[in-house]
Protein backbone atom coordinates (compact mmCIF):
# COMPACT_ATOMS: atom_id res chain seq x y z
CA UNK A 1 0.00 0.00 0.00
CA UNK A 2 1.28 3.47 -0.91
CA UNK A 3 1.09 6.15 1.74
CA UNK A 4 -0.14 9.54 0.47
CA UNK A 5 2.84 11.37 2.00
CA UNK A 6 5.16 9.50 -0.36
CA UNK A 7 3.23 10.88 -3.36
CA UNK A 8 3.38 14.57 -2.37
CA UNK A 9 6.84 15.26 -3.92
CA UNK A 10 5.81 13.61 -7.19
CA UNK A 11 2.53 15.54 -7.30
CA UNK A 12 4.32 18.84 -6.64
CA UNK A 13 6.72 18.06 -9.50
CA UNK A 14 3.82 17.17 -11.77
CA UNK A 15 2.01 20.36 -10.82
CA UNK A 16 4.86 22.57 -12.04
CA UNK A 17 6.48 20.56 -14.83
CA UNK A 18 3.73 18.57 -16.56
CA UNK A 19 2.49 19.87 -19.90
CA UNK A 20 0.27 16.92 -20.88
CA UNK A 21 -0.63 13.36 -19.98
CA UNK A 22 -0.80 10.87 -22.84
CA UNK A 23 -2.11 7.39 -23.25
CA UNK A 24 -4.54 5.78 -20.87
CA UNK A 25 -5.25 2.53 -22.71
CA UNK A 26 -8.75 2.06 -21.35
CA UNK A 27 -11.67 4.06 -20.09
CA UNK A 28 -11.30 3.00 -16.47
CA UNK A 29 -7.80 4.46 -16.33
CA UNK A 30 -8.94 7.52 -18.30
CA UNK A 31 -11.59 8.24 -15.64
CA UNK A 32 -8.96 8.07 -12.89
CA UNK A 33 -6.37 10.16 -14.72
CA UNK A 34 -8.97 12.73 -15.82
CA UNK A 35 -9.39 13.77 -12.21
CA UNK A 36 -5.63 14.34 -11.99
CA UNK A 37 -5.61 16.25 -15.29
CA UNK A 38 -8.41 18.48 -14.01
CA UNK A 39 -6.44 19.20 -10.82
CA UNK A 40 -3.23 19.95 -12.72
CA UNK A 41 -5.02 21.86 -15.51
CA UNK A 42 -3.16 19.90 -18.21
CA UNK A 43 -4.58 18.03 -21.21
CA UNK A 44 -4.98 14.27 -21.07
CA UNK A 45 -4.91 12.63 -24.51
CA UNK A 46 -6.22 9.13 -25.09
CA UNK A 47 -6.24 7.23 -28.35
CA UNK A 48 -8.24 4.25 -27.12
CA UNK A 49 -10.56 5.26 -24.24
CA UNK A 50 -13.92 5.39 -26.02
CA UNK A 51 -16.38 5.45 -23.09
CA UNK A 52 -19.19 7.91 -23.89
CA UNK A 53 -19.39 8.93 -20.21
CA UNK A 54 -16.01 10.67 -20.48
CA UNK A 55 -17.84 13.96 -20.91
CA UNK A 56 -16.05 17.24 -21.69
CA UNK A 57 -18.33 18.92 -19.14
CA UNK A 58 -17.06 16.68 -16.35
CA UNK A 59 -13.52 16.29 -17.71
CA UNK A 60 -12.63 19.50 -19.57
CA UNK A 61 -8.96 18.51 -19.95
CA UNK A 62 -9.68 15.07 -21.39
CA UNK A 63 -9.11 14.88 -25.15
CA UNK A 64 -10.59 11.83 -26.87
CA UNK A 65 -8.68 11.48 -30.13
CA UNK A 66 -11.02 8.82 -31.54
CA UNK A 67 -14.81 9.04 -31.71
CA UNK A 68 -16.41 7.67 -28.57
CA UNK A 69 -18.69 4.66 -28.51
CA UNK A 70 -21.81 6.81 -28.87
CA UNK A 71 -20.83 7.53 -32.49
CA UNK A 72 -20.08 3.86 -33.16
CA UNK A 73 -23.31 2.74 -31.53
CA UNK A 74 -25.31 5.27 -33.56
CA UNK A 75 -23.96 3.63 -36.71
CA UNK A 76 -24.74 0.13 -35.39
CA UNK A 77 -28.28 1.20 -34.41
CA UNK A 78 -28.78 2.74 -37.87
CA UNK A 79 -27.78 -0.54 -39.50
CA UNK A 80 -30.07 -2.58 -37.22
CA UNK A 81 -32.96 -0.24 -37.97
CA UNK A 82 -32.24 -0.18 -41.72
CA UNK A 83 -32.45 -3.97 -41.97
CA UNK A 84 -35.55 -3.96 -39.71
CA UNK A 85 -34.04 -6.44 -37.31
CA UNK A 86 -35.86 -4.81 -34.37
CA UNK A 87 -34.39 -6.99 -31.63
CA UNK A 88 -30.79 -7.91 -30.94
CA UNK A 89 -28.73 -9.67 -28.31
CA UNK A 90 -25.65 -7.90 -26.93
CA UNK A 91 -22.52 -9.82 -25.89
CA UNK A 92 -20.03 -7.61 -24.07
CA UNK A 93 -17.24 -7.51 -21.50
CA UNK A 94 -18.56 -6.56 -18.09
CA UNK A 95 -16.38 -3.49 -17.56
CA UNK A 96 -17.13 0.23 -17.64
CA UNK A 97 -16.11 0.79 -21.25
CA UNK A 98 -18.10 -2.06 -22.80
CA UNK A 99 -21.05 -1.67 -20.41
CA UNK A 100 -21.35 2.04 -21.22
CA UNK A 101 -21.06 1.29 -24.94
CA UNK A 102 -23.94 -1.20 -24.70
CA UNK A 103 -25.97 1.36 -22.73
CA UNK A 104 -25.37 3.87 -25.54
CA UNK A 105 -26.45 1.23 -28.08
CA UNK A 106 -29.65 0.58 -26.10
CA UNK A 107 -30.43 4.32 -26.10
CA UNK A 108 -29.79 4.64 -29.84
CA UNK A 109 -31.90 1.55 -30.59
CA UNK A 110 -34.78 2.91 -28.49
CA UNK A 111 -34.76 6.08 -30.61
CA UNK A 112 -35.37 3.80 -33.62
CA UNK A 113 -37.99 1.62 -31.90
CA UNK A 114 -35.59 -1.30 -31.64
CA UNK A 115 -34.25 -2.98 -28.52
CA UNK A 116 -31.72 -5.24 -26.87
CA UNK A 117 -33.65 -8.30 -25.71
CA UNK A 118 -30.80 -9.93 -23.81
CA UNK A 119 -27.42 -8.78 -22.52
CA UNK A 120 -24.78 -11.48 -22.14
CA UNK A 121 -22.06 -10.09 -19.87
CA UNK A 122 -18.65 -11.75 -20.10
CA UNK A 123 -16.02 -11.39 -17.37
CA UNK A 124 -13.76 -8.38 -17.96
CA UNK A 125 -10.66 -8.76 -20.14
CA UNK A 126 -8.35 -10.62 -19.75
CA UNK A 127 -10.17 -12.89 -17.29
CA UNK A 128 -12.83 -14.26 -19.69
CA UNK A 129 -12.25 -17.95 -20.33
CA UNK A 130 -13.47 -20.16 -23.16
CA UNK A 131 -15.84 -21.77 -20.65
CA UNK A 132 -17.32 -18.39 -19.60
CA UNK A 133 -17.88 -17.49 -23.23
CA UNK A 134 -19.43 -20.85 -24.08
CA UNK A 135 -21.83 -20.58 -21.11
CA UNK A 136 -23.06 -17.17 -22.29
CA UNK A 137 -23.32 -18.17 -25.94
CA UNK A 138 -25.36 -21.27 -25.06
CA UNK A 139 -27.81 -18.91 -23.30
CA UNK A 140 -27.83 -16.66 -26.37
CA UNK A 141 -28.65 -19.67 -28.57
CA UNK A 142 -31.87 -20.11 -26.61
CA UNK A 143 -33.02 -16.54 -27.38
CA UNK A 144 -35.34 -15.80 -30.31
CA UNK A 145 -33.20 -12.98 -31.67
CA UNK A 146 -30.62 -14.05 -34.20
CA UNK A 147 -28.79 -10.74 -34.52
CA UNK A 148 -25.92 -10.56 -32.06
CA UNK A 149 -23.77 -7.49 -31.42
CA UNK A 150 -20.40 -8.23 -29.82
CA UNK A 151 -18.77 -5.32 -27.98
CA UNK A 152 -15.52 -6.36 -26.32
CA UNK A 153 -11.78 -6.18 -26.68
CA UNK A 154 -10.08 -7.99 -29.54
CA UNK A 155 -8.69 -10.90 -27.50
CA UNK A 156 -12.08 -11.77 -26.00
CA UNK A 157 -13.80 -11.01 -29.30
CA UNK A 158 -11.69 -13.62 -31.07
CA UNK A 159 -12.63 -16.16 -28.40
CA UNK A 160 -16.32 -15.26 -28.83
CA UNK A 161 -16.19 -15.83 -32.59
CA UNK A 162 -14.21 -19.05 -32.17
CA UNK A 163 -16.77 -20.42 -29.71
CA UNK A 164 -19.69 -19.17 -31.85
CA UNK A 165 -18.20 -21.13 -34.76
CA UNK A 166 -17.94 -24.26 -32.58
CA UNK A 167 -21.62 -23.85 -31.55
CA UNK A 168 -22.83 -23.37 -35.14
CA UNK A 169 -23.74 -19.74 -34.54
CA UNK A 170 -21.90 -18.56 -37.63
CA UNK A 171 -24.20 -20.55 -39.91
CA UNK A 172 -27.22 -19.42 -41.84
CA UNK A 173 -29.96 -18.05 -39.58
CA UNK A 174 -27.70 -15.90 -37.42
Amino acid sequence: MIHISSLIPALKYMETDTVALIGPQNSVMAHVLSHLANELHVPLLSFTALDPTLSPLQYPYFVQTAPNDEFQMTAVADMISYFRWGEIVAVYSDDDQSRNGITALGDKLAERRCKITYKAALPPDPTATQSDIKDQLVKVQMMEARVIVVHTYSKTGLLVFEEAQNLGMMDRGY
